[in-house]
């Protein structure tokens, strides 16, 4: 080591390193990006997350830190009809729960562009001290010392890996501030303030440390191989050498364990669930899907092997020569396109799974919007003084409107309206359950929403005991459901669908932390609702028609339930930002590793192209068949990423249900597929203009000259 650090300052070390990097300036560059690339990626999710808390961290709303005050709302407790206390969830953790995984998630998928980037300089270092092994064996015939030869590609990968973290380092707070700007954060509940972003050094100082670490540990082995070479062996001329299979295949120990670990876990995965709690265990899951998502890229190359051959013969035949050189490439050498394919694979994979999470959730909202607020309009204040009730004469004769209190504060929301405007207001939406739980309710009874009833656990039956500075009052509870009693207000979606309601007479109880009858309007549409009854209409109604006398106020703001799913589906998109940020600089990383990999190759196969061009082949069928590789690349990674999206975006929704209250189902639009297929293909085929450009420039004389 002593004698390694010592060669790292003599001067010829530092000529060769030099030289080298200049000779191979794409690669160079390549390595270069992903460490940086790798690392800004990181450091932007860092600052983002930073910046997030620290908005977020004057509120007990939205830090989890804070202790609730509950003193500001009611006291709300779940009985059994016997008087039993049920076992509720903690307001302040249930709430806060969902987001402090999405944190985590976001932090755990900024490791994929990491990932990707440490790939590329494995790879690239790999391929590249392969090719020097002639070199490395003259250096050693000449007298230099295995140190001296290990120090020339150490100082290289010390040279790319402290200049790729300095770039990512740097490249980092700009696109963190432009992340900010565009309103993108790690919970989606708040926009960071630019002033308000502070830069966490310390461990953006700890990520570029480990880029820099990542590609020095790229090179330790590819050069502790190289210096074991037999010199008389690596110095003979190429004709001679063996065409033997390098190709380390996996061993069938290797493909039985991988499916047995995964049984195994499936086996005990019940009992995991209900003795880890929810946030370590999602932990867990997370960490064992990352680890059988990395431990699937070790089937590419088989399945490169066996597959590549049959998707060339796709190809258009009057490109024969391309493509039956190409699929001989591919059943002779196919593992080398390995590293690209699991690479495309890899981003896609992630990206398919996301936009099925993404779209499971948007679906959600839909379905949660069709009950709750499709058949509705909504007036409620859009100022602290304002108040809904006066726009009632301003509404045609034909609407049904339902007055209803303003809601106590969070986390226990309670409001009230009163029995027969409820009744009115059920009716008129023409729904069977609904009516006849309006009929049920009244004085002393409440109607609680679904996520109420799973935060207390109660159900018809049971009881919600009310308190506060007005007293203690218990309700039996007559429904849970979404269908009728929501109202509208400004606020976070998921404290917006916790709520419970009671009958008018009953708002004394809640009247110290709520505003009176009247401060909120639901409105519904009776015709609309008999046709919707009878199956012959939507349950929709034409509001642009309905509410177009209606003047808008300034101090009271009115929606449609459309307009508020709508806007709902749009921040849940929205929500979802970073991580097509993080997965953008992921693929534009994997571009830059497909078109590393055909460069190096193309270099490895100058005497063959420059044979090929002898024999009569022409520049535009070189770059014809380095363009058919990189489709065959996207072709497959895209192929391998659909078939590994699928099942991950089904985790990651099983994961999704277990650990918060939304419910949400798999489904996966059809286009999904094709469009992530077709995607991978471009960004594949893209990535390989610059390699066909330059293999059809190469000089066939110089190429094939003897070594």
């Amino acid at each position: 080591m002593l004698l390694l650090l010592r060669a790292l300052f003599q001067p010829l070390v530092r000529m060769l390193a030099l030289r080298n990097l200049r000779a191979d300036r794409f690669g160079a560059m390549a390595a270069l990006l992903g460490v940086a690339l790798g690392a800004a990626t990181v450091n932007v999710v860092l600052i983002l997350d930073v910046g997030t808390r620290a908005v977020e961290a004057k509120s007990f709303v939205t830090n989890p830190d804070l202790p609730v005050f509950t003193e500001q709302t009611v006291t709300l407790r779940g009985l059994r009809p016997d008087g039993q206390p049920t076992a509720a969830a903690d307001a302040q953790e249930e709430t806060h729960e969902d987001y402090e995984i999405m944190r985590s998630a976001i932090r755990l998928g900024s490791l994929s562009a990491f990932l990707v980037g440490a790939l590329i300089v494995f790879f690239t270092f790999n391929v590249a001290v392969e090719r020097r092994r002639r070199e490395i064996a003259l250096l050693r015939s000449a007298g230099a010392l295995p140190p001296q030869v290990a120090a020339v590609f150490v100082l290289e990968a010390l040279l790319l890996g402290v200049g790729g973290a300095a770039l990512g380092l740097l490249a980092s707070i700009p696109l963190a501030y432009l992340a900010a700007k565009a309103g993108i954060t790690t919970t989606g509940r708040s926009r960071i303030p630019l002033h308000a972003i502070r830069l966490p050094w310390s461990a953006m100082l700890l990520v570029c440390g480990t880029g820099a670490l990542t590609a020095l540990l790229g090179v330790l082995r590819p050069v502790r191989e190289a210096l074991r070479v037999d010199i008389a062996r690596a110095l003979r001329p190429r004709f001679l050498e063996g065409g033997a299979d390098q190709r380390r295949r996996m061993r069938g120990v290797m493909l039985l364990a991988l499916p047995f670990m995964v049984l195994v876990y499936g086996l005990l995965r019940p009992f995991f669930r209900q003795s880890v709690p929810l946030f370590a265990f999602f932990v867990l899951e997370a960490g064992l899907v990352c680890a059988a998502f990395l431990a699937a890229i070790v089937f590419v190359p088989d399945v490169v092997a066996r597959l590549g051959a049959l998707a060339v013969r796709l190809a258009p035949r009057r490109w024969a020569a391309e493509r039956l050189l190409l699929q001989r490439r591919v059943e002779h050498s196919g593992h080398e396109l390995a590293w690209s394919v699991g690479g495309v694979m890899m981003v896609f994979a992630l990206l398919l799974a996301l936009h099925i999470a993404t779209a499971a959730l948007k679906q959600e909202v839909s379905t949660w919007a069709g009950r709750a607020l499709t058949p509705y309009t909504f007036f409620y204040p859009n100022e602290p003084l304002g108040h809904a009730e006066r726009m009632l004469p301003h509404l045609p004769e034909r609407l049904v409107a339902a007055r209803f209190s303003s809601r106590t504060p969070w986390p226990n929301v309670v409001y009230a309206v009163p029995g027969d405007e409820l009744r009115a207001l059920a009716e008129a939406t023409g729904r069977p359950e609904s009516i006849a739980l309006s009929r049920r309710f009244g004085p002393g009874k409440a109607i609680v929403s679904t996520m109420m009833a799973r935060r207390f656990d109660v159900g018809p039956g049971d009881q919600l005991e009310v308190g506060g500075r007005a007293g203690m009052r218990r309700f039996e509870v007559v429904g849970v459901t979404d269908d009728l009693g929501y109202v509208h207000a400004s606020g976070a979606y998921r404290n917006l669908r916790t709520y419970a309601v009671i009958e008018a007479a009953d708002f004394p109880v809640i009247s110290p932390y709520a505003l009176a009858i009247g401060h909120t309007v639901a409105v519904a549409d009776p015709v609309t609702g008999a046709a919707a009854a009878a199956g012959g209409g939507p349950e929709t109604p034409p509001w642009g028609e309905l509410l177009a006398g209606v003047p808008r106020a300034r101090d009271v703001r009115m929606q449609t339930g459309v307009e508020i799913e709508a806007v709902r589906r749009k921040a849940t998109g929205r929500d979802f930002v970073i991580f097509d940020m993080i997965l953008g600089f992921t693929t534009v990383l994997a571009a830059i590793g497909v078109a590393n990999q055909m460069v190096l190759a193309l270099h490895a196969r100058r005497r063959e192209l420059a044979l090929q061009r002898v024999l009569g082949m022409t520049a535009g069928q070189v770059r014809r068949m380095v363009l058919m590789e990189g489709a065959l690349v996207g072709t497959l990674g895209g192929a391998l990423a659909v078939l590994l999206g699928v099942p991950l975006g089904s985790a990651a929704l099983g994961a999704l249900r277990t650990v918060s209250t939304f419910d949400v189902e798999f489904s996966i639009p059809p286009e999904y597929g094709v469009l992530t297929a077709l995607g991978a293909t471009a960004v594949a085929l893209g990535a390989s203009l610059y390699p066909a450009r330059t293999a059809g420039r190469s000089n066939a004389a110089e190429s094939v000259q003897y070594e």
